[in-house]
C-alpha cells in the first residue's frame, strides 16, 4: 500500500512540474498550447515556431481565450518584395 502512496506523490508532483505543451489538437495550420506555468506569448513564440517549421511555416499568434490555452497559426513565409 505504502508504494501506492508513494506513485501517487510521484506522479502528481510530476503534473505540477508541467511546462507549457502543445496538444493533440494542433496540425500543419495551427498550434494549441496548454499553459500551465503561467508562460508568457513571447515565451511560447519560439516553440511555436519550432512546431510549424516541420511544416515550412512560421508561427504567428492568433488568440488566448484564457490564461490556460494558447493558439499559434501556421503561415506559409511572406516573400520579400523585389
Amino acid at each position: 500500500m505504502s508504494y501506492l502512496k508513494y506513485f501517487l506523490l510521484l506522479s502528481v508532483l510530476s503534473l505540477g512540474a508541467c511546462a507549457a505543451v502543445y496538444t493533440d489538437a494542433s496540425d500543419s495550420n495551427h498550434v494549441t498550447f496548454l499553459i500551465s506555468d503561467g508562460e508568457s506569448i513571447a515565451s511560447l513564440t519560439p516553440k511555436a515556431n519550432a512546431y510549424c517549421a516541420q511544416y515550412g511555416k512560421t508561427a504567428s499568434f492568433r488568440k488566448s481565450d484564457t490564461q490556460l490555452v494558447a493558439v499559434f497559426d501556421c503561415n506559409w513565409p511572406t516573400s520579400s518584395p523585389r
